[in-house]
């Protein structure tokens, strides 16, 4: 999978994970906080070991990885957590898949 193909998988999901803020400007900052993560923050990573150790320095914790129904579920019982979380290529790509026959089956005939 190209670069650009996983910044715009990485783009859909934060977009499909992050609730809508319209009508809620925020000043615009130039630094970035922990805060200013979406509650439900989910990362394309590797799971080798480079991109972990990397993942904790940037984030301050071990990545934890999330299956697609995993991540199903926390959209459907609204679990939200601090730490971004990570999903595998594969796995995000089965998270696109089971969206798009969601999508499909609400369309209309």
């Amino acid at each position: 999978m190209t670069h650009r193909a996983l910044a715009a998988a990485l783009a859909l999901v934060l977009a499909a994970a992050m609730p809508a803020v319209a009508g809620d400007p925020q000043p615009a900052r130039q630094d970035r906080t922990r805060a200013e993560i979406p509650a439900r923050a989910l990362f394309i990573c590797a799971a080798d070991a480079e991109t972990r150790a990397a993942f904790q320095r940037q984030h301050g914790v071990e990545p934890v990885f999330m299956t697609a129904e995993q991540v199903l579920e926390a959209r459907r019982d609204d679990i939200t957590w601090r730490a971004p979380r990570c999903m595998t290529e594969r796995e995000y790509a089965r998270l696109a898949q089971s969206d798009t026959a969601f999508a499909a089956q609400r369309a209309p005939r």
